[in-house]
């Protein structure tokens, strides 16, 4: 593995992080109501067996726009020795089932992604369509569901992407999370991680995931959330 690919797999990961319910790589049916936004930014780390580590951050905002709809904007970079490379998401949600009390959300996230390679110029390089569903399966326990398709302009092709997560509450502003996640070319990932709510607009979070493929990769982020 090149260290172009360590690269590669650095910004899909920080892009699949960069639209998901932090710090969930899993995405949730909540849709910020029209006029509420989010400003995002996270650290990750990505760490495969035997090669150099590929590290990087994110900086995201989103906004509820109304007709059950909020839009999703992120820079992502990420170095691996002396190379760098930056990505963009363009993305959003659009619910068809608002989540109400303990009831189901069913959600389509989409968007685009855009890659620049150190020394070139941006190319478009992912379009993904997902269904997200969350609910509420027990006090305090919340479950994601998202079942979605991604196609890769740089390799020419199409996946399927799947994600299961649980959330459970362990105290007023404190959550524990746990999920595992894939597609149909690669063996999948288990991850877990902390949300803490500081505030009523503030959130701190971090995440570990590991990936049992050739190579193994190790993957970790720390971030934090403010609404307003």
């Amino acid at each position: 593995m090149t260290r172009t690919p360590l690269l590669a797999a650095a910004l899909l990961a920080l892009a699949g992080a960069s639209h998901a319910a932090r710090p969930l790589a899993t995405e949730d049916a909540d849709v910020l109501d029209k006029g509420k936004c989010e400003a995002e930014g996270f650290y990750a780390h990505l760490k495969p067996s035997g090669f150099d580590a590929s590290k990087g951050w994110t900086l995201q905002g989103s906004c509820g726009i109304g007709a059950n709809t909020q839009l999703i904007l992120a820079y992502s970079r990420a170095r691996s020795g002396d190379e760098t490379a930056q990505g963009l998401l363009l993305g959003g949600k659009t619910a068809i089932i608002t989540r109400e009390g303990q009831g189901l959300g069913l959600t389509l996230a989409w968007g685009l992604t855009g890659v620049k390679a150190q020394g070139s110029s941006f190319e478009h390089e992912q379009t993904y369509l997902n269904l997200v569903a969350t609910r509420e399966i027990a006090a305090s326990w919340t479950a994601h569901a998202n079942l979605g398709w991604v196609r890769s302009e740089s390799a020419g092709t199409n996946s399927t992407t799947w994600n299961l997560a649980i959330e459970k509450s362990l105290r007023e502003g404190l959550d524990v999370v746990g999920e595992v996640y894939g597609d149909d070319r690669s063996k999948p990932w288990v991850g877990t991680g902390l949300r803490w709510s500081a505030s009523d607009r503030l959130s701190l979070n971090a995440s570990v995931a590991v990936q049992n493929d050739t190579p193994r990769l190790h993957l970790w982020t720390v971030g934090l959330k403010y609404a307003f």
